[in-house]
């Protein structure tokens, strides 16, 4: 294990870049004697359809935007010796999709301390379930409380303009300052994305400090909560022969297992 390197790279474009500095390395012989191999950290993910059958592989980058290249030798204990030839260093400025390199003396990643981030990082398979969102409580009365100061001040306007008298127009305007108050109110309070069921019931588990779930993530996306979870847990919670009946009742139903296996492995 040499030491290594960290580019930065376009966020979505590792693998890309990854296959271009392997083709662009195999054809000029310095980089071949300088440079070992490329890294990526990567997640395979698959989502869990219909009938309990498995998606397509997609494979995420666990350290999005980078990419490491690993060389053919060590450092000394102060990283001093670390430097690319200058052949090297502008191959990779030319690849399309780099940004930055992290290539400098000092900037080096010792070789020990590459050997333990591909070890704390290892490929694993990750299985989704997307669940229809239902919003936690306390988001319902926030939608009522913002439809009520806009009915309000549409009600404010309407006297403002519809007032005939000089005292009408008074207790008008009083009343339309008063809505515009409420409104400066609800425009000036930060509100929180709406957090669904399963992620709130998800990170009560997490705070028992259940080292198990926090490799379980729940998150929001197209209108649907999706938990992410690695494969082995599938395994776990359910046997293949009862995957299917058991999807076929509700992906909430999996989830429920999933969240119980999770409670059950904290408290062993």
């Amino acid at each position: 294990m040499g030491a290594a390197f960290a580019i930065q790279v376009m966020t979505g474009k590792e693998n890309n870049v990854k296959k271009l500095m392997d083709w662009a390395f195999a054809r000029n012989e310095s980089a071949q004697n300088w440079i070992k191999t490329v890294h990526t950290f990567t997640t395979t993910t698959r989502r869990l359809l219909g009938q309990g059958k498995l998606g397509k592989e997609i494979k995420r980058a666990i350290m999005p935007g980078y990419i490491f290249i690993e060389m053919n030798y060590s450092v000394d204990d102060n990283n001093c010796s670390a430097h690319l030839p200058a052949e090297v260093w502008h191959l990779i400025k030319s690849i399309p999709g780099v940004l930055k390199q992290f290539t400098g003396s000092g900037q080096v990643i010792g070789a020990d301390e590459f050997q333990k981030m591909l070890g704390l990082e290892p490929e694993e398979q990750l299985i989704e379930i997307a669940v229809p969102i239902e919003e936690a409580s306390g988001s319902e009365e926030e939608k009522v409380q913002v439809d009520e100061v806009e009915k309000n001040m549409k009600s404010a306007l309407h006297e403002v303009n519809m007032a005939k008298t000089s005292k009408e127009r008074v207790q008008a305007l009083k009343a339309l300052d008063l809505a515009e108050q409420q409104m400066n109110v609800l425009v000036e309070k930060v509100y929180e994305e709406p957090v669904g069921v399963v992620a709130k019931e998800l990170s009560g588990i997490q705070q028992l400090k259940n080292r198990i779930a926090e490799r379980v993530r729940a998150f929001v996306r197209n209108s649907k909560e999706i938990v992410s979870f690695p494969r082995a847990f599938l395994n776990q919670i359910i046997s293949p022969t009862d995957l299917q009946s058991k999807w076929q009742q509700s992906p909430r139903s999996l989830i429920t297992l999933l969240f119980e296996y999770l409670r059950e492995s904290g408290a062993s």
